[in-house]
C-alpha cells in the first residue's frame, strides 16, 4: 500500500509505506546516527563495568593494569595515585 508522506528532516514528499517517517536519504543518516548512539551507551557501560558498582578499581584490576605498564603495584599506585 503506497502512500504519499512528507519526511520529518528535510520536508521533502515521497510515496511509499503509510508509516515511513523519512526519506530514503534521511534513512540512512537516521539508521547510522542510532547505531553509533548505540555503539558509545555499550562502550560506556562496558568501561563501568570494567570498574566495578561503585566507580573504584578493584586492587585485581589494578595490579594488572601495573602489569601491563611493567611496574610494581607500589610504582603504580604512587605515579597515578590510584
Amino acid at each position: 500500500m503506497s502512500v504519499l508522506y512528507t519526511c520529518e528532516i528535510c520536508g521533502k514528499e515521497c510515496e511509499g509505506h503509510f508509516n515511513s517517517r523519512y526519506c530514503p536519504e534521511c534513512r540512512g543518516e537516521v539508521i547510522r546516527s542510532t547505531h553509533k548512539e548505540s555503539q558509545e551507551k555499550r562502550r560506556a557501560k562496558r568501561r563501568t563495568e570494567k570498574r566495578g558498582p561503585d566507580g573504584k578499581l578493584t586492587l585485581g584490576q589494578i595490579a594488572a593494569r601495573a602489569r601491563s605498564l611493567h611496574m610494581s603495584y607500589g610504582e603504580f599506585v604512587a605515579r597515578y595515585g590510584l
